[in-house]
């Protein structure tokens, strides 16, 4: 099956919820054919006023709160694209596209010393509740993501890759301007997130967020565990249950220029792929895009009548990460040693090539194989190769031997005993934990399974309660702050707790330089070093579906966001038969 893999069928029967034109005679069929060749157009169409909508997503959610370490993953991130403030969205030709809901342009670089940022916000911007967005808050995101204890006390921030480099933020009317400290001077400013929740409703609540760090550190607590009441998208929360579903309606207040069309979707947690294509088979559900396929998925779709599947390389990557704070694989020759055993071809060729035919091994943790930056500093390590030879000499090199019955010890004499974690509805990761246990074993490593409900992923990654994990992690175009996202000694999202000094200076040199070329030959030597750490093992960017009712236009799938599907949710619709 090749990588964009796609058939269209011909009319679907109405979905329990009503779709304007659903059951006409006429009815117009929508088609993902033309993905291949326009990506960001195909699957266009006129849409007709009204209509429901109901989108699965693969797996819950525990924190409705994106700064934060355990809200930061991409099923929350899909759920709120009705509503959140995100600076902008990339389309699947690598245009920036600023949100039409929040700015009036796009960022405009005023200074290179120090770097200051001027932006423009549009007329009528507001939270969903007739308040305009003003300075505060993007003062309040800034503190949010400082990881400085003075601004926001003991908070766990994604990253603070923006927020620590900020050094004062100034508004007048719907001018606002970052000023960033000396030594920023990132590539990528112009893509910098410079909002997330509303400073009027921490005040709302009793939280002096501005003075006290702590009340700062309780609102963002109070937004992790709050539904949305507010939004500055196309749509507002109407109900909503934590890791379940979130229904919208359309935001009246919506600063926006494209119209929206339909009077309601809901975003529906449904685990297990196989679930999520019954449903839509037997009309149940209007789409999904979901963070996995499978081939078994892949026949149940071809034989559907009324619509339209597409598989191609999703924004996720797939990795195995070694848990650092582990009493064994605190030692980086170990660690070598477990990546050099591991066997991924034959861990791709048993799961993602069923649906990709063509998928390649990724080789660089932050460029795609087929970026103008990419390099392969893997394979010259064997890491990754399934070599048991070479994981053996590195073994014996570092002092490690076997005992009578085969079991790897430490140069203390410690039998070695690991665990591998996985989503549990992930059938490719739970295949991936049983290769990785076979192949271990013939190193003399025992290891366990132990899978993660599938709501839990956020909980078990913040708590480091794994000693090796796969799971993925959700990107899009920028790498600058990927780097100190996934491994700076001080982000919450270093779920393995790698602590290098050696990698931390090299990571912060990927942000001295406005120059993209620059930043990228940097960034590639963040990664030779995280390779040498063995701490990270990639695996594939992975296949993705997205499969959609044939009544339903302008839903197509998105590499290059978050939100896939969702990126352009304000155009969303039932298609027009009249």
């Amino acid at each position: 099956m090749k990588r964009h893999h796609m058939a269209a069928v011909a009319a679907f029967a109405c979905t329990t919820l009503a779709l304007a034109g659903c059951g006409q005679g006429n009815a117009v069929s929508s088609s993902l054919d033309d993905c291949v060749t326009d990506a960001a157009g195909c699957n266009s169409g006129e849409r007709a006023d009204g209509g429901e909508i109901t989108w699965a997503i693969d797996a819950g959610w525990s924190s409705w709160n994106q700064n934060t370490a355990d809200g930061n993953n991409a099923y929350v991130s899909l759920a709120l694209a009705g509503m959140w403030p995100y600076t902008g969205q990339w389309d699947q030709d690598n245009n920036f596209i600023v949100n039409e809901g929040l700015f009036a342009s796009e960022p405009k670089l005023v200074s290179e010393s120090p770097v200051t940022v001027e932006y423009t916000l549009k007329e009528g911007a507001n939270w969903g509740d007739g308040t305009d967005i003003t300075v505060d808050d993007f003062i309040y995101h800034w503190y949010a993501r400082s990881g400085n204890n003075d601004l926001c006390a003991e908070c766990t921030p994604a990253t603070t890759t923006y927020g620590s480099q900020v050094a004062s933020i100034e508004g007048d009317a719907n001018t606002v301007t970052v000023t960033y400290v000396d030594s920023y001077h990132s590539a990528e400013w112009k893509y910098e997130e410079v909002l997330s929740e509303p400073a009027h409703v921490a005040e709302d609540q009793g939280f002096d967020w501005k003075n006290d760090p702590a009340a700062m550190a309780a609102a963002e607590l109070y937004f992790s565990e709050t539904t949305p009441t507010w939004t500055t998208g196309p749509y507002k929360v109407a109900n909503a249950a934590m890791g379940e579903y979130v229904i919208y309606e359309p935001n009246p207040d919506w600063a926006g220029d494209t119209e929206v069309t339909l009077d309601k979707i809901t975003f529906q947690v449904m685990e297990g792929l196989d679930n999520i294509v019954t449903a839509l088979r037997n009309g149940e559900i209007d789409g999904a895009s979901p963070f996995s396929v499978t081939a078994e998925a892949i026949t149940q779709l071809e034989s559907a009548d009324g619509l339209s599947y597409s598989i191609a390389g999703g924004p996720s990557w797939e990795h195995i990460d070694l848990n650092t704070n582990n009493e064994f694989l605190s030692d980086v020759e170990l660690r070598t040693a477990v990546f050099q055993a591991i066997d991924l071809e034959s861990i791709i060729s048993r799961t993602y090539a069923f649906v990709q035919s063509d998928i390649e091994r990724k080789n660089n943790h932050l460029f795609r194989n087929g970026s103008e930056y990419f390099t392969d500093y893997l394979t010259a390590t064997g890491q990754g190769a399934g070599d048991i030879e070479m994981a053996r000499d590195t073994l014996v090199d570092a002092g490690y031997t076997w005992n009578a019955d085969g079991a790897l010890e430490t140069p203390d004499g410690e039998e070695v005993k690991l665990n591998f974690r996985y989503i549990e509805s992930r059938e490719s990761r739970k295949i991936t934990g049983e290769l990785t246990q076979a192949t271990l074993a013939d190193l003399g490593i025992d290891v366990t399974l132990k899978p993660i409900p599938d709501s839990d992923l956020g909980t078990v990654l913040a708590e480091s309660d794994f000693d090796m994990i796969n799971f993925g992690w959700s990107s899009d175009p920028l790498f600058v702050g990927s780097a100190s996202q996934y491994w700076s000694s001080e982000s919450g999202s270093n779920f393995g707790n790698l602590d290098d000094p050696d990698l931390d200076v090299l990571i912060e040199e990927i942000n001295g330089t406005l120059d993209m070329d620059d930043a990228a030959a940097r960034a590639n030597e963040a990664v030779k070093r995280v390779i040498e750490d063995a701490y990270v093992l990639p695996i594939v960017d992975s296949p993705v579906v997205v499969m959609v009712s044939d009544n339903l236009v302008n839903v197509r799938d998105n590499w290059a966001s978050q939100q896939r599907a969702a990126y352009n949710i304000a155009e969303w619709g039932v298609a027009d038969t009249e």
